[in-house]
């Protein structure tokens, strides 16, 4: 998928760290590595609609991806075995910090790897890890239609807990939808000036015993 190999790529001459976050160009729906197209998506809706299916190399389910979405994709290479859900959450804790930064409040790890603000989900993560290279990738909701989640989407298989099956619009939420009116623009220059002090999974090695 492009998304992998962009952040990939920047990984060339040496680099054990690299990281992008950008705002999509389009709409797109991405499968999970072990999703179902025929389970998860609503293909006649986004046959309809010119929506391209793709997917990546991470786990998690299935995400659409569109104007008003931040993503985080970040690579690079750890020296802590296994510990999926810790690089995760080591990722969405930066997260955190850049939106708190900037007036968010209420963030929390929710989930295997969700961000929320109370119970509802302002951000989804998938992890793809093989031995000592990470690849790490979230999509933020800041200003996106949340009524393409119901178009595109099927109610997932797997849930967390904390969703209690409630449906795609009761589930999620935007950053503007809970009143914020930081954008797009404001959100990425954040969440970069966070990434940019290097790679979260750095945390982890920090504190392993010696």
């Amino acid at each position: 998928m492009y998304i992998d190999d962009m952040v990939l790529s920047d990984l060339g001459d040496g680099r054990t760290y690299a990281f992008r976050v950008f705002e999509p160009e389009r709409t797109e729906v991405i499968l999970g590595r072990a999703c179902k197209k025929d389970e998860d998506v609503i293909a006649a809706h986004c046959a309809a609609d010119g929506v391209p299916v793709f997917r990546r190399a991470g786990g998690g389910g299935t995400v659409v991806l569109c104007r008003g979405v931040v993503v985080v994709s970040a690579a690079g290479r750890t020296d802590t075995p296994f510990a999926l859900k810790e690089h995760m959450i080591s990722v969405n804790k930066r997260i955190i910090r850049a939106l708190e930064g900037i007036g968010v409040r209420g963030l929390a790890v929710r989930g295997i790897s969700d961000i929320a603000i109370g119970n509802r989900k302002i951000l989804g993560a998938s992890l793809h890890k093989r031995q000592h290279n990470v690849l790490y990738q979230g999509s933020l909701l800041v200003s996106c239609d949340i009524r393409l989640f119901e178009r595109y989407l099927a109610h997932p298989g797997r849930e967390p807990d904390y969703r209690a099956k409630r449906p795609h619009i009761e589930f999620v939420t935007t950053l503007s939808d809970e009143g914020y009116r930081q954008g797009v623009p404001e959100v990425v220059r954040a969440v970069t000036r966070e990434m940019e002090t290097g790679p979260p999974w750095k945390e982890l090695e920090e504190t392993k015993p010696a």
